[in-house]
């Protein structure tokens, strides 16, 4: 196995990189797993994260870095052995002349350690309307349960991080190809030509898929769509208006898209349209008791008390009116 022969596909949760990955495999030199997430767990044994839940990693990280420092070679050292050991681990699943396929969207915390320990290989970047991967993650993820959704700093990375490192990373490096959803839903052949154009395989286009073995029941394999549909559909483009169906839940997502910016050149996504669809969007139930944004994805601690207070009796009140 070598870098060369290895492929990230890199997302926001809920862009549709299930489908694209499927799409991808159509290429029979093409192997992959539902979601190794392998790199995450070697890269962190050496980076420093925001993740400070259960047990703290950086304290981890900060420890055994100097540990390495003591070492002959050391850090430098360190990182050609993982990039051996994930080849080995990549390549047990390969036959000659095949390629694996890494899709795991949340390498975006990684994405610079990637391209450093692993410039030959092919970087796929997915995005997605934003308003679309915040509906999903709510309705797929949390089951409508906003409040959940919004303390959870997990899927906040996934709102703000994703796209913000994506976004750098296709500055910064000219090996990478960026897909929009849409895109492929809408002009599906052009859109995987440019795709297989860039990983470098000459072939007819196939729109249609097949989930087969180990992704037909895994919990990283969005099935619920993918069962329903043999080639991308545009049946969930407009997804977002059936689950902001109530005030609370669209003044959270038209909060989120300002914070992300309604000027911003997001991906060439006209953000200010969308906030204008979303604000046209005409809810089937009404809340009487809002709870802001910020509220919600602030951790109690760094509340004040009337913020803490105040949060708690606008919870207490949607709970009633539920």
């Amino acid at each position: 196995m070598e870098s060369k022969n290895l492929i990230f596909l890199i997302s926001q949760p809920r862009s549709g990189s299930s489908m694209l990955q499927q799409l991808i495999l159509s290429n029979g030199k093409i192997v992959s797993s539902p979601e190794p997430w392998q790199m995450l767990s070697l890269i962190h044994t050496f980076k420093i994260t925001e993740n400070k839940e259960g047990f703290n990693p950086n304290y981890a990280s900060i420890n055994f870095t100097r540990y390495l420092s003591e070492l002959k070679g050391g850090l430098l050292d360190y990182k050609h052995n993982i990039k051996n050991l994930a080849l080995k681990l990549y390549g047990d699943r390969v036959e000659d002349g095949q390629y694996f396929l890494d899709k795991t969207p949340r390498y975006y915390h990684i994405i610079e350690e990637l391209y450093d320990m692993f410039p030959e290989a092919k970087f796929v970047f997915l995005v997605r309307n934003p308003l679309s991967v915040f509906a999903s993650i709510l309705d797929y993820n949390f089951k409508g349960d906003f409040i959940e959704f919004l303390k959870s700093s997990d899927r906040l990375d996934d709102l703000f991080l994703a796209p913000k490192f994506i976004q750098r990373s296709i500055e910064r490096h000219e090996n990478a190809i960026l897909i929009r959803y849409e895109d492929i839903v809408k002009t599906t052949n052009k859109t995987l030509k440019n795709l297989f154009d860039y990983l470098g395989f000459e072939q007819s286009i196939k729109k249609e898929y097949k989930i087969q073995g180990a992704f037909s029941n895994s919990q990283h394999v969005d099935t619920k769509s993918l069962n329903k549909h043999n080639e991308p559909v545009e049946s969930y483009l407009d997804s977002w208006k059936s689950v902001i169906d109530t005030k609370q839940k669209k003044k959270l997502a038209k909060q989120y898209l300002k914070k992300l910016g309604l000027d911003n050149p997001y991906f060439n996504y006209n953000l200010r349209d969308i906030y204008n669809q979303l604000e046209n969007h005409m809810t089937k139930r009404q809340h009487y008791f809002s709870i802001p944004f910020n509220l919600l994805s602030q951790k109690e601690e760094n509340l004040s008390t009337f913020q803490l207070i105040k949060k708690r009796v606008l919870i207490k009140l949607q709970s009633k009116i539920s």
